[in-house]
C-alpha cells in the first residue's frame, strides 16, 4: 500500500467522524434538546429486611409466671439479670433458658411457653404481648376471640400475628425460621411477602420463598413441667370438726325410722299443701325423708 492511500483512507475517515459530529441532536417542540438517555443497568439485589425487638416503652407488668422449672432469668434494659420462679411479675425484658429448661406465663388470656435453650425478647401490652423469638421455641395458646387485640410472635425473617390461635415459633441463628399453627389462623409478614397460616400446618421462611408443610406433634405441650402450687392459708383458729365432711347417711341410725305412720298428706303425689304454696305431687327424692322427726335436710323437719 502506498504512502497516498493510507493518506487517503485517513482523510475520508476524518471527514465521515466529522460529519457525524455535526449531526444536531434531537430537539423537543420548544427548542430544548432532548436529553441523552441513562445508561442501562442491572436492577440492584433486593435488600433483606431484618426484623427487630420492639423497644421497651414503660413499665407495665406483661405477664406472671406460671410454671418453671431449671435455670431461667429475666434481663431487663440496663438491669442485673434476675432468677425467675413462681408468680415472678414480667415486664418488657428477655427471658433467657438454659438447656432442658423451661418458663411458662400467662399474659391475660394468653399462656406462652418457652423452650430450653432459648432467648426471647417480651414486650407488647398485657393480654396482647409481643415475643420476639432469637433463639429457641416459644408456644402461644390464646382462649381469647379472633377478633381479640392480636398477640405477635416474630423472628428475624418473619412475623405473626393473632388471636384465639394457637401458635409455635422455632428459630436458630443462620437456620429459616418455622411458625406451625395448631388451632386458629394467622397473619404473616414474609419480608415484602405477606400470606396466612391456617391451623394443622406450618411454614418456613426460606430464602426463594416460604415452604408449607403438615405440622407435626408440637415440640412444646399444653402442660409444661414445673407448674407452680399454689396453697390457701387456713385461719389459726379453725379446728378439723370446722372442714369436717358432712355425715354421709342423713339418717342417725343409718335407715329411716319404720314405726313411725304417715298422715295422708304425707304420701307423695298426694296433693297437700301442708302450708305450701304449691301441691306436695315431686316423689320422695330418699326415701323415709318424709317421716315426721326425721331430718333429712336444711329446712325440713
Amino acid at each position: 500500500m502506498t504512502a497516498r492511500n493510507v493518506a487517503s483512507k485517513l482523510s475520508l475517515a476524518a471527514a465521515a467522524l466529522g460529519a457525524a459530529l455535526a449531526v444536531p441532536a434531537p430537539v423537543l417542540g420548544d427548542g430544548v434538546g432532548e436529553p441523552a438517555p441513562a445508561p442501562v443497568s442491572a436492577a440492584p439485589p433486593p435488600v433483606a429486611r431484618t426484623n427487630q425487638p420492639a423497644p421497651c416503652l414503660g413499665e407495665e407488668t406483661l405477664g406472671q409466671v406460671v410454671a418453671v422449672s431449671g435455670d431461667v432469668q429475666a434481663v431487663a434494659p440496663g438491669a442485673a439479670p434476675r432468677a425467675l420462679g413462681c408468680d415472678a411479675p414480667l415486664r418488657c425484658e428477655e427471658l433467657v433458658t438454659a438447656p432442658g429448661a423451661s418458663v411458662s406465663f400467662v399474659s391475660g388470656d394468653v399462656l406462652v411457653r418457652v423452650g430450653g435453650d432459648a432467648r426471647v425478647a417480651l414486650s407488647g401490652s398485657a393480654g396482647a404481648p409481643e415475643l420476639f423469638v432469637l433463639r429457641g421455641a416459644v408456644r402461644t395458646t390464646d382462649a381469647r376471640a379472633a377478633g381479640a387485640a392480636p398477640l405477635r410472635l416474630v423472628a428475624r425473617d418473619l412475623a405473626a400475628s393473632a388471636a384465639g390461635a394457637d401458635l409455635a415459633l422455632e428459630a436458630e441463628p443462620g437456620f429459616p425460621s418455622r411458625l406451625c399453627a395448631y388451632g386458629g389462623r394467622a397473619a404473616v409478614e414474609l419480608g415484602a411477602r405477606a400470606t396466612t397460616l391456617a391451623g394443622g400446618a406450618c411454614l418456613e421462611a426460606r430464602e426463594d420463598g416460604p415452604a408449607r408443610f403438615a405440622a407435626a406433634e408440637p415440640a412444646l405441650g399444653l402442660e409444661p413441667p414445673g407448674f407452680c402450687a399454689f396453697e390457701v392459708a387456713v385461719a389459726d383458729h379453725l379446728t378439723p370438726l370446722h372442714v369436717a365432711a358432712p355425715d354421709a347417711f342423713p339418717f342417725p341410725d343409718g335407715t329411716p325410722a319404720p314405726d313411725i305412720v304417715r298422715g295422708p298428706c304425707d304420701a307423695p303425689g298426694s296433693g297437700c299443701s301442708a302450708g305450701r304454696d304449691f301441691p306436695f305431687d315431686d316423689p320422695d327424692p330418699v326415701p323415709g325423708c318424709d317421716v315426721p322427726g326425721v331430718s333429712c335436710g336444711a329446712g325440713q323437719d
